[in-house]
């Protein structure tokens, strides 16, 4: 019997592993409570605003939304001066990344990107026929020299992130500006800040200052973290204006729902709700450090709303001691780093409750005493 015939270099494509559901660890283990600290997630939630701007847009969802999201645009324009035709919005960063890798890569094209990192720079280069350059991460950091030497003539984009995912560690605007002197203009570098609000005041650059400087940055954002709009999939990138009008001619109508244009904009608009979970985040980070340090626990200084630690080998019966306890961490092994696990920094009771089974567990396997 035939079968429909799949192109042939999708199977050869890198898989992303969904990390486990609340409701699936809850059945299995017989939980009634379970924490998800695995994927990132603003456990705040949202700003109350969201519920009601929500709310007064129930009787609109007949019509299609504004396909140019010019409400949306606007409030971005008027929080961080730049120019609303510099936007581009999608459906979560990864649809932006698939717009910008469609419109400028094929066959013959290269990315450059740091190894490990997130995994669709990789799924949308190969989508293209582009091939991958590959630059370990040197002390957990991106290795801004060894990712600018190696670009090739066929380079069309590189691909960094800050703060990194997995590690939490940061490029700062000397790094930054070192690539962009370094490499030729006609090769898009691709700035994706997704944790960007994570890191402290003192330790920022206002990235979107460069993109007058540099014609060929573009810096992407998500309303995922932070803002706790995950499950409504919606990011944005700002660049240069003729890089935003060519990619969005390739851009399918009515990507972005009305619901989530609706709650971005009411999550910008209350500073004071979002200011507040970030500091209770870093000082629950903070938290969280101290007692690793005072454990002899390794781990990596993050600047994002999450922590890679070392549980060696034994990291996969920690992982499943963890959920059968009711925690949902990230096994390290799905992020290149198969000694270690990411967990989410949750709301203060959770991560207390987390730190006193994690050093039980981590003591039974690990730290044996």
């Amino acid at each position: 019997m035939s079968f429909i015939k799949i192109k042939p270099w999708i199977s050869e494509l890198p898989e992303y592993i969904p990390g486990k559901t609340i409701d699936e660890i809850k059945k299995k283990y017989k939980l009634e409570t379970v924490y998800k600290m695995a994927s990132n997630e603003n456990i705040f939630g949202p700003s109350p605003r969201v519920y009601e701007a929500l709310k007064s847009v129930l009787s609109e969802i007949n019509y299609y939304p504004d396909s140019y999201n010019r409400d949306l645009r606007g409030k971005l324009e008027e929080k961080t001066g730049i120019k609303k035709e510099r936007f581009i919005i999608g459906n979560g960063t990864d649809q932006i990344i698939e717009m910008f890798c469609d419109a400028i890569l094929e066959k013959g094209k290269n990315i450059v990107i740091p190894d490990p990192t997130f995994l669709t720079y990789e799924k949308s280069a190969l989508k293209n026929n582009a091939s991958i350059i590959k630059i370990p991460l040197k002390d957990f950091r991106q290795d801004v020299r060894s990712i600018a030497s190696a670009v090739n003539a066929d380079t069309a984009i590189i691909f960094l992130t800050s703060p990194h995912n997995p590690t939490g560690t940061i490029i700062n605007e000397k790094e930054l500006r070192f690539i962009l002197e370094k490499i030729s203009s006609d090769i898009l570098v691709v700035l994706d800040e997704a944790y960007i609000e994570f890191i402290k005041r003192e330790d920022r650059f206002n990235s979107y200052e460069l993109i007058d400087s540099f014609k060929n940055l573009m810096v992407m954002r998500t309303f995922s973290k932070i803002y706790g709009l995950a499950g409504l999939r919606i990011g944005y990138a700002a660049a240069d204006e003729r890089i935003i009008k060519s990619i969005e001619k390739i851009v399918q109508p009515f990507v972005v729902n009305l619901l989530a244009q609706k709650a971005a904009i009411a999550s910008l608009d209350d500073e004071d709700y979002i200011n507040k979970s970030i500091d209770i985040i870093i000082s629950e980070r903070e938290k969280l450090f101290n007692f690793l340090n005072d454990n002899n626990i390794e781990f990596i200084k993050s600047y994002a709303n999450f922590i890679l630690l070392k549980t060696g080998a034994g990291t996969g019966k920690v992982v499943e001691e963890l959920l059968q306890k009711g925690f949902i961490v990230r096994d390290g092994g799905f992020l290149g780093f198969p000694e270690y696990i990411r967990v989410t920094v949750s709301l203060p009771e959770i991560n207390e409750k987390f730190i006193k089974t994690f050093l039980c567990i981590y003591e039974k396997h690990i730290n044996k005493k």
